[in-house]
C-alpha cells in the first residue's frame, strides 16, 4: 500500500513538474516571440523614417525647380513672396513632421539612437543654410505650433535659430 501511494505521488510530482515546465517554455516563447516583433516593428519605423528622406531627395534629383528653390531659401538676401513664401511654409511643415515622427519614434522605443541623432545633424544643417528671411519662416512655423513647444525637436530648431542669428549678427 506505501509503495502505491509513493508512485502516485512520484506520478502527481513528474505531471507537475512537466506542466510548470511547459508554462515556463510557453513563457519563453512568448517573451521570445515580442522581442522579435518589436524589432520587426523597429525596422519598419526606420524604414519609413528613411523613406521620408528619400523621398525629399528623390524630388529635388527630379524636379529642377524645387532645388532651385531650396538653393533660394539659402541665399542672403532673397525674398520669399507668393508661391515662394507658401512654398517655404509647406517646406518647414514637412521637415518638422518627418522629424517630430522620427523623435516620436525614438521616445517610444521604435527608432534607434543613430536615427535620432541623425534628426538633429539634419536640423542643425537645415538651420546653418537658411537665410535669414527663411530663418524667420522657420520661427513663424514652430510658433504655430505652441502644444510642441516643449519638444526635443522643437527646442533644438529654436536652439540652432538662435545660434545662426547670434553668428549673423557676429558676422556683420
Amino acid at each position: 500500500m506505501f509503495q502505491k501511494l509513493h508512485m502516485k505521488i512520484d506520478n502527481r510530482q513528474i505531471i507537475e513538474t512537466v506542466g510548470l515546465s511547459a508554462v515556463v517554455l510557453s513563457l519563453l516563447f512568448v517573451a521570445l516571440e515580442i522581442r522579435q516583433s518589436n524589432r520587426i516593428a523597429v525596422v519598419n519605423a526606420e524604414y519609413e523614417l528613411r523613406n521620408n528622406f528619400s523621398s525629399i531627395n528623390e524630388a529635388i534629383l527630379t524636379q529642377p525647380d524645387l532645388a532651385d528653390f531650396l538653393l533660394k531659401i539659402s541665399i542672403e538676401g532673397e525674398v520669399l513672396e507668393g508661391a515662394d513664401a507658401i512654398r517655404a511654409r509647406m517646406w518647414t511643415s514637412r521637415l518638422m513632421n518627418i522629424w517630430l515622427a522620427a523623435a516620436l519614434a525614438y521616445e517610444n522605443g521604435f527608432a534607434t539612437q543613430a536615427t535620432y541623432d541623425n534628426i538633429f545633424d539634419n536640423i542643425r544643417f537645415g538651420m546653418n543654410r537658411a537665410s535669414p528671411e527663411m530663418r524667420v519662416i522657420w520661427r513663424e512655423s514652430v510658433a504655430s505650433f505652441p502644444s510642441l513647444s516643449d519638444t526635443s525637436v522643437f527646442r533644438h530648431i529654436t536652439e540652432m535659430l538662435d545660434q545662426a542669428e547670434s553668428a549673423g549678427q557676429r558676422d556683420g
